[in-house]
């Protein structure tokens, strides 16, 4: 049985505050106080509730990520449209970056349309794209570490959203990212797997054997 305390404290400054949509009012300050007494850096929140953490913890050394969802296979003119006024507004409200979701297949469309302007948009700030693994095969990782790096991302973000145990070859499908990770990505490396900390667990130990290189550009958002 994994010792949940254990592994936080194995995962000590790797790990970063993950907020549903559903958290809000007191609970959001709550969260704010465990974030602030655990010495947590990071903070993943929806856009909505930018402007109200950004007064907490605009005296303190923790970065805020506001948090966009992509649900289409393919990404639209109207849709970059849309997206780009809101990362810009949750920016202006506090935001030091925003975390995109999205398909694998929608990447280069997001991609092909938005990194001429990337830079302008983010202009010291963070852009993390934020992949479903069970959604990507091995041989998908080169042209994912290519768009990822036309656009500048900061950091990938690799969510599990459909665990369904020994069936879903999660440590196969981990392996397989690490194993195509290219000397040429600069951007670091995140996991988001809720409470699952089996999956965390095996993440890490998965990174210090195949990518040792990447320990110290590793983040675990773990829910609030």
């Amino acid at each position: 049985m994994i010792d949940k305390n254990e592994l936080l404290k194995q995962l000590d400054g790797k790990t970063g505050l993950w907020c549903g949509a559903d958290v809000e009012g007191a609970d959001l300050a709550q969260a704010i106080g465990i974030l602030t007494e655990q010495g947590i850096d990071s903070l993943s929140v929806v856009p909505g509730a930018v402007a109200t953490v950004w007064p907490w913890l605009e005296d303190k050394n923790v970065k805020i990520y506001a948090r966009f969802y992509l649900s289409e296979k393919r990404v639209t003119e109207k849709q970059i449209s849309d997206i780009t006024e809101r990362i810009n507004n949750a920016l202006r409200q506090g935001a030091c970056g925003a975390q995109i979701f999205l398909r694998a297949g929608a990447l280069s469309g997001l991609v092909d349309q938005t990194y001429v302007v990337r830079d302008d948009l983010f202009f010291d700030k963070d852009l993390s794209i934020g992949l479903d693994i069970a959604d990507i095969d091995a041989n998908d990782w080169d042209m994912i570490f290519e768009n990822l790096r036309k656009i500048n991302a900061t950091s990938v973000v690799i969510v599990f959203t459909n665990d369904t145990g020994d069936k879903s070859d999660f440590v196969g499908r981990i392996y397989g990212m690490l194993n195509a990770w290219s000397a040429e990505n600069k951007f670091d490396l995140h996991f988001a797997f809720g409470p699952n900390f089996m999956r965390i667990e095996q993440a890490q130990r998965l990174v210090q054997s195949v990518q040792p290189g990447l320990n110290n550009r590793l983040k675990f958002w773990v829910n609030y």
